[in-house]
């Protein structure tokens, strides 16, 4: 059986550290409209949408993933459970537990697509370069027993005991009005050369062995890597 992965963009116009950065203008485009592309040249759009919290603030947010045709929800719940936010939307939209889902942050506009692909394939790479995947049975285990409101806040904290790799040096992440103005101020992006094998147009086979076997969980350091 083959399932499309299915590429999930959190995004919310609260920032603590740069209010409103989605909808900030990197390259004559607002800067989730990177993060967002480059999903869907990696998975195609109708297997990408953007999870909005449901608040006014959030409004001028979904309003733009309308105009530019994006696939978009409109998450009702608590802001900061971003995992009860990925747990709604993944199973709105796919019902197989080795569904693969991928997380995308969407202020990383420089990500690569075959990356993420390789990543929704099995592999690992800097998160801010590609994404993060894990199967729809991981992600319901993880919602059932992850308790920490900072974990189920921060995705990466649960995603595995080993962190990614470590993104080479340069600006990848817009994090403050200074990384901001550094990324307006480059003269060619950044964009890593790194070839692997075809990955189709976003499919991935669950039989796949890399895939791994979910485990039950080990009581610390929150659920295993699929």
């Amino acid at each position: 059986m083959e399932i499309n992965p299915l590429a999930i963009l959190q995004a919310r116009m609260g920032s603590k550290r740069l209010e409103g950065k989605m909808l900030l203008p990197l390259n004559g485009k607002p800067l989730i409209f990177w993060a967002w592309r480059r999903s869907v040249e990696a998975f195609g759009p109708d297997n990408v949408v953007v999870a909005i919290p449901d608040t006014p603030e959030n409004a001028p947010l979904a309003a733009y993933c309308e105009r530019i045709g994006a696939n978009f929800t409109l998450w009702d719940g608590p802001e900061d459970d971003v995992l009860a936010r990925f747990y709604w939307v993944a199973n709105s939209m796919r019902w197989h537990h080795d569904s693969v889902i991928v997380r995308v942050t969407p202020d990383d506009p420089f990500k690569v697509p075959d990356l993420m692909r390789r990543v929704a394939a099995g592999e690992r790479h800097p998160v801010e370069l590609s994404c993060e995947a894990f199967t729809l049975g991981y992600l319901n285990m993880a919602h059932e027993h992850v308790t920490d409101p900072a974990d189920r806040e921060h995705l990466t904290n649960i995603l595995g005991v080993v962190p990614p790799p470590k993104a080479p040096p340069g600006i990848w992440s817009i994090d403050t009005m200074e990384d901001l103005e550094a990324a307006r101020e480059l003269k060619e992006w950044p964009n890593p050369k790194s070839k692997g094998p075809p990955y189709g147009a976003g499919t991935g086979d669950i039989s796949d062995p890399q895939m791994g076997e979910l485990v039950p969980f080990a009581g610390h350091g929150g659920p295993p890597m699929p």
